[in-house]
């Protein structure tokens, strides 16, 4: 039986890792042939949940649905607490869900134009000033003239969605490109970014899956050493993407 750790990281994460936590586990689930006991309630699993006899909300009252298979022998899906011991976020685990994504990830399809992801934190313990940390304005403004020059401007929506909309950040980079601010769910967020033909992508999980679902023909992410980074999350999980676009090459 596998079993998810829905409340391990209580005071530092979203649903990037909670994402990472699900699929992973589904992904083991099929690989192993093992019965899952809890999982993920989101739009994001295109399959069939199965009956349960519970619901458990975790920090951030996201919904674990499970069944009480009552078997001896549970493997724990967390944070270096599982499958051997590894971090959940590696290329290993990667692999794994991409060679089960088009069973368990929902494809919502294309949209021509381009989505900009500025950090949402989501309870990660960073202040406002610094969510831009891991990004700056000569990766957005380059990602995007490549993707105007490429494109009919007038038949090209762009849009950006970020945590911190109101940062003079986010607000010039939307008045210099003319962006389209877009304002939704978290869940909700991942799944309108993920149709589109360019993603510019900022360094964490949350960030990760909007590149990962869907729409592959242009997704671009910040080099993590020309940039402040400061180790959002596992730099592995962007550079095992082979098709991805780092920002050195753009």
């Amino acid at each position: 039986m596998i079993k998810i750790n829905s409340q391990q990281h209580e005071t530092n994460s979203g649903l990037g890792n909670k994402l990472f936590l699900n699929f992973f586990a589904r992904a083991l689930s099929i690989e192993t042939g093992e019965p899952l006991k809890n999982w993920l309630q989101t739009k994001i699993y295109s399959g069939k949940e199965e009956d349960y006899d519970g619901i458990d909300n975790d920090n951030w009252d996201y919904s674990w649905p499970y069944i009480d298979h009552n078997e001896s022998k549970t493997t724990v899906v967390g944070m270096g607490t599982n499958y051997e011991d590894e971090y959940h976020q590696n290329k290993a685990v990667v692999d794994l869900i991409l060679k089960h994504k088009d069973v368990l990830i929902q494809d919502f399809g294309k949209r021509l134009g381009t989505f900009i992801h500025i950090r949402y934190s989501e309870g990660d313990t960073v202040s406002h000033d610094d969510v831009l940390s891991s990004s700056s304005h000569a990766y957005y403004s380059s990602c995007l003239s490549r993707c105007y020059r490429t494109a009919l401007r007038d038949s090209f929506d762009c849009y950006l969605a970020s945590d911190s909309p109101s940062h003079p950040f986010v607000e010039s980079l939307i008045n210099e490109f003319g962006l389209k601010l877009y304002e939704g769910t978290p869940e909700e967020t991942i799944i309108f970014g993920s149709m589109f033909d360019n993603k510019i992508l900022s360094l964490g999980t949350f960030s990760w899956w909007i590149g990962f679902i869907g729409n592959q023909n242009n997704v671009m992410y910040p080099d993590p050493d020309k940039t402040n980074y400061n180790g959002l999350c596992s730099r592995e999980i962007f550079e095992c993407m082979g098709d991805w676009n780092k920002s050195s090459k753009i």
